[in-house]
């Protein structure tokens, strides 16, 4: 027996152990696998060596190829597994050829521009290769700013730096004529609303670039997703080529998981730390994650209040750099042997050997559980990986299905290119970039009803010389990276916007007694002024949370895909969605302190949906029992099919809504799921498309839930604006069966 099974064999005799391990899934070593290595200046060579690379992997060679090729390529293969050396090398040697070559590296995190800058300037050092390269950043000074655009061979930067600088591109003309990558690192994280914007942003990039007589290829790296290709292509407008197949080691994995309910009385987060300060005490190097700031401050302080003998510490965004390379460098000298952490030490940064991950609650999406879980056991040895779900349906569906986390056949990173809210506002900043000479704005998108709408409403101006935006203010500072537009709520604090956001997520998140969450802080709503478009919030460390009550009415505007099955028929289209706000819950801990109303007018807005509308024969077979109720049973329905949705779209359950109605308006039994955003981001329509898949894995949720009358396992919904009343969850199984 190997140390990693000795110590899940130690923890299962202690008093916190209550027989919570349901399995333990092995995955085994794998031994590297080495490609002939591409012929390579001797530059590059003595890079590798001074590395101790004697050979690139398979999947490193074959980049190097593709993209020397002049192909646009994806990197898919797992965290730690040399992804970044992959591009790098093709990238350098351009460069080393052509003096004048420039590359834009763009990354979602600080942290990783740091950590991309920190191995570009080891492979200068240790190569010999002379070229220039920095972070581009709002915190970068305006000086290094200049020198990086007149200079540099390599600027790193971010999304919404780019956003912002665009529209001077002319003082980047040198960078842009010479450029002959663009890299897209960490690719999976632009998916959804965010992901949407990206596609535009990368249009308008290219659109800027013409100009400079510039047509970079495109590099990308992503964790697994199911639609690698789909997705670039998506993202880029550019065609595409995956990099797959992994060829680097690596040592055994443990995952072992852990069903916290099984000791009732004892929450998720206690149990984190009685694994946590386990494995530190048998000298195991240990990280956990958890969901929030507040939660690492808990659960080191929970830890070091019950033994002294071993420190632990928490790492999180709020602390000082200085303090974060510090912990940092604990963790790689091996000095400090636990950490409880958020999602920032998730990526991006060398923190050493790490023995056991402990993931306390599903971070959101596969990719992100193997981001974390792959911070062990990156030195080749074994490891182990503890998965604790919360009280969530998804969430202890994985635990049953552990199947899902090594499958690549889930998530599909989603994007929308008809978003009409997104395209304004593209469309708007591209003419605010570049003058146009047409309605044709982006070579791949329909944009002509945008710019004529602009036209006459007098943001767009025809001149002799094309069209030319007029707007009195930049729209760069309008549109928001991370909303469908609209964005004209005001959070402020002391006076000071906070942040500025959509009207339909103040409803959600800035009604007055709601708790903000922003950067990692909390803030308590005070007030609410929808007419003056501001919402007044006040910074406070609570420990609680949150969530609206509201009932909906969903109307059918337009059809566009029709599957017609023998007992239902599956549609896509437009829906004009009214949520009405009832009140809400404060919650601490999953657990409803308080109730309380709300006065907000209804909220309307236009999305795309999915709806299923059921024939008689489904109504009858679940009034052939006298003990279902068929009102509760397709309500139940509805709330388990929303559950495992984000397992397919890649996508935040509150990105979701949804309606059931036993009679809808055409008289028939109809369930809608919707796009949570104004003009949709494509998530129905995805599930539109692999409608089959969903239904069977809500059916295994429903069947394989241990409870007889439904719980927050399978068909409960924390959102439920009716208190989850009524729900019949045999009478889901027999609808869902019939779906089947």
């Amino acid at each position: 027996m190997d140390k990693i099974e000795n110590l899940i064999e130690s923890i299962k005799s202690e008093k916190f152990y209550s027989g919570q391990i349901i399995s333990v899934l092995k995955l085994p070593k794998s031994i590297a696998h080495y490609s002939q290595t591409p012929e390579l200046s001797p530059s590059i060579m003595r890079y590798l060596k001074s590395q101790g690379i004697t050979s690139l992997y398979t999947h490193q060679a074959r980049a190097v190829s593709l993209i020397r090729q002049g192909k646009n390529v994806i990197i898919t293969t797992p965290t730690a597994s040399g992804k970044t050396l992959g591009f790098n090398i093709p990238v350098l040697e351009r460069i080393e050829k052509e003096k004048t070559a420039s590359a834009l590296y763009i990354y979602p995190a600080k942290a990783l521009s740091n950590d991309q800058l920190n191995i570009l300037n080891e492979m200068e050092m240790n190569s010999g290769l002379d070229f220039e390269c920095g972070i581009y950043d709002g915190d970068t000074d305006s000086q290094v700013k200049k020198t990086l655009r007149e200079k540099a061979n390599i600027i790193i930067t971010n999304p919404y730096e780019l956003h912002q600088v665009l529209p001077y591109h002319p003082r980047w003309r040198r960078f842009y004529t010479n450029l002959k990558y663009v890299v897209i690192d960490e690719a999976h994280r632009y998916k959804g609303v965010f992901g949407s914007n990206i596609a535009f942003l990368l249009r308008r990039l290219k659109r800027v670039l013409k100009l400079y007589g510039a047509a970079p290829q495109f590099i990308a790296s992503t964790a697994s997703i199911a639609n690698p290709v789909e997705f670039m292509e998506k993202l880029t407008g550019e065609k595409f080529e995956a990099v797959g197949e992994n060829g680097a080691p690596s040592g055994e994995k443990h995952l072992a998981l852990w069903d916290p309910s099984l000791f009732p009385g004892r929450s998720v987060n206690t149990q984190t730390k009685d694994i946590l300060l386990h494995s530190a005490k048998n000298n195991f190097q240990t990280l956990a994650f958890v969901s929030s700031r507040r939660l690492s401050e808990l659960i080191r302080k929970w830890a070091n209040q019950q033994d002294s003998s071993v420190e632990i510490l928490s790492y999180r965004a709020g602390y000082s750099p200085e303090m974060r390379r510090d912990i940092e460098a604990k963790l790689k000298n091996g000095s400090i042997k636990g950490v409880v952490s958020t999602n920032a030490l998730e990526l991006g940064i060398d923190i050493g050997k790490l023995d056991v991950i402990i993931i306390s609650g599903y971070p959101g999406t596969i990719s992100s559980f193997w981001q974390q879980a792959g911070r062990a056991g990156r030195k080749m040895q074994d490891s182990a990986i503890f998965y604790l779900p919360q009280e969530d349906a998804l969430q202890k569906y994985i635990l049953k299905h552990s199947d899902i986390l090594t499958s690549q056949n889930f998530e599909n990173a989603i994007i929308s290119l008809d978003n009409p809210n997104i395209i304004a506002g593209h469309v708007l900043c591209a003419i605010s970039e570049a003058m146009a000479e047409g309605t044709k704005i982006f070579d791949d998108i329909e944009t002509g009803p945008f710019v004529e709408t602009l036209i006459s409403g007098g943001m767009v101006v025809k001149t002799p010389r094309g069209l030319v935006y007029s707007g009195a203010k930049r729209p760069q500072d309008v549109v928001a990276l991370d909303d469908t537009g609209g964005g004209n709520i005001k959070i402020k604090v002391d006076g000071k916007i906070l942040e500025e956001i959509s009207v339909t997520r103040a409803y959600d998140e800035a009604h007055k007694g709601a708790v903000h969450l922003f950067n990692g802080d909390t803030y308590v709503i005070s007030e609410l002024n929808l007419d003056e478009g501001y919402a007044l919030a006040a910074k406070e460390d609570v420990d609680h949370y949150t969530e609206t009550m509201k009932d909906e009415d969903v109307k059918i505007l337009s059809v566009k895909k029709t599957k017609q099955h023998a007992n239902f028929t599956l549609n896509f289209g437009n829906v004009c969605v009214t949520e009405f706000y009832k009140g809400y819950r404060t919650k601490k801990s999953g657990k409803v302190i308080s109730t309380d109303p709300l006065a907000l007018p209804p909220l309307s807005f236009n999305t795309e949906a999915l709806w299923i509308t059921l024939d008689g024969s489904i109504n009858r077979a679940v009034k052939k029992s006298p003990s279902l109720d068929f009102d509760g049973a397709i309500h139940a329905a509805e709330h388990a099919l929303i559950a495992l949705s984000p397992l397919w779209a890649m996508c935040d359950r509150n990105d979701i809504g949804g309606r059931s109605y036993p009679v809808y308006e055409d008289g028939n039994s109809t369930i809608f799921i919707y796009d949570g955003y104004n003009g949709g981001i494509g998530i129905a329509d995805k599930l539109f498309d692999i409608f089959s898949s969903l239904v069977s894995n809500t059916i295994a949720l429903v069947t394989g839930c241990g409870c007889e009358n439904g719980c927050p396992y399978c068909v409960y919904s924390p959102k439920c604006g009716n208190g989850n009343n009524p729900i019949d969850k045999q009478g889901a199984v027999v609808i869902l069966k019939e779906l089947l």
